[in-house]
């Protein structure tokens, strides 16, 4: 299925939209809360992780591009425009080189081990991260009173 990949990194970005959108509309203080119980701190400071897992990976590992990674809880403006660079590198990602040969080459964490994986691995890992994060941001939102009211669920495999 080669066309797999591309159609599940568009559906992750437009959840993403839906759901960056739909905190322009919340205050201030609900996206800067951070509740002590909560690991990743505020709903800004779990989506600028989320870029910059991309970042890190994607970018820094799989493309060898520079990431500037951003100060915790990067802006809303800031993190949207953050996002778009996300876009960009993932849109690269996919036509790169070691993403057309499937070949596993082996990368150095940020602990110094190191371990083989493959471009398609680089890409999926930051997704799935997302889609837990994504669990979280809404949790938290919910609990402080604003449920989200947008779908950020995949849609149904109506074109599939």
């Amino acid at each position: 299925m080669p066309g797999t990949l591309p159609f599940l990194i568009d559906q992750t970005r437009r959840m993403r939209a839906d759901l960056l959108a739909s905190l322009q509309t919340l205050p201030e203080r609900v996206l800067h809360a951070a509740p002590p119980e909560y690991g990743q701190g505020s709903v800004l400071s779990t989506l600028t992780h989320v870029a910059d897992c991309y970042g890190g990976w994607v970018g820094r590992t799989l493309l060898e591009d520079d990431w500037d990674f951003a100060p915790y809880p990067e802006p809303l403006p800031e993190l949207t425009a953050r996002f778009e660079r996300v876009d960009a590198l993932l849109h690269r990602a996919l036509t790169c080189t070691r993403m057309q040969t499937g070949e596993p080459f082996t990368v150095t964490g940020m602990a110094g081990t190191t371990r083989q994986v493959t471009a398609r691995w680089l890409v999926l890992h930051p997704v799935t991260h997302e889609f837990h994060h994504k669990g979280q941001v809404v949790t938290l939102l919910r609990q402080q009173g604003y449920p989200v009211t947008v779908d950020l669920d995949l849609p149904p495999p109506g074109g599939w």
